[in-house]
């Protein structure tokens, strides 16, 4: 009998059999970048779509509130770089900024996280600062290289003013999980969103219990034909 994290693993697997044979085709087929870009929704995939119509789904919910977005753990930006041009569509005349945080060092899991994934999503900080600069995001990005569980709190410290209406955790590790639920979940307005990248799975073990750890009486909730992310809370005030 299958154990649940092999469970977890195998159910998806063989549309991901087919998504991953799709991507070898089509890199076989070498399409030119600006084919890749006019003409994107001829080759992404519907996870990965699926993705990006469930940060918008969620991010229509927090418009009309004050505050700002933070995200951590910016990677090569997919995210990040998606907040920040919805903020340029839909509040044009608003002071909203996504705020993305991450040491692009990649991933050093501690004894309660999961080893294998040392050395993952390491990234580039002038790649991504360039990206920001060529696509004229600047105005509505503020992308900070730290520790977030040693610098995080003295930013905030200097800026408490700030207010978050959407808080994005894709980082998988238990301390930096921690520290940033800690310092910013009592910076999230009434009715804003925290989306926790991997709520529930094991690729990141302490995420559920540190997301009950601080979101009190607020429910956990997902949407049907999104993978990743797998939950989101609405702050209700309650907690």
């Amino acid at each position: 009998m299958l154990n649940d994290i092999d469970n977890e693993m195998t159910k998806m697997k063989a549309a991901d059999d087919k998504y991953y044979r799709y991507i070898e085709e089509l890199e076989k087929m070498n399409p030119p970048t600006k084919e890749l870009i006019y003409n994107f929704p001829v080759f992404v995939g519907q996870v990965n779509l699926a993705r990006s119509l469930f940060f918008y789904e969620l991010y229509k919910r927090v418009i009309p509130l004050t505050g700002n977005i933070a995200e951590i753990g910016t990677y090569k930006g997919a995210s990040f770089l998606l907040w920040a041009k919805l903020i340029k569509l839909f509040e044009p005349y608003n002071t909203t900024r996504v705020f993305g945080f991450d040491w692009f060092e990649g991933m050093d899991p501690g004894n309660n996280d999961d080893m294998d994934r040392k050395g993952d999503y390491k990234a580039d900080y002038e790649t991504l600062k360039k990206l920001i600069t060529l696509q004229d995001l600047d105005d509505v990005s503020v992308l900070n290289k730290m520790d977030v569980t040693k610098d995080l709190e003295g930013y905030l410290e200097e800026r408490p003013y700030l207010r978050f209406k959407l808080l994005f955790v894709d980082c998988g590790m238990e301390n930096v999980i921690d520290a940033s639920l800690r310092l910013l979940w009592p910076r999230l307005v009434q009715g804003g969103v925290l989306i926790m990248d991997h709520y529930g799975v094991s690729s990141s073990p302490t995420e559920s219990d540190l997301t009950e750890k601080y979101i009190g009486n607020n429910k956990v909730l997902q949407m049907p034909f999104n993978r990743h992310s797998t939950g989101y809370v609405i702050k209700n005030g309650k907690d």
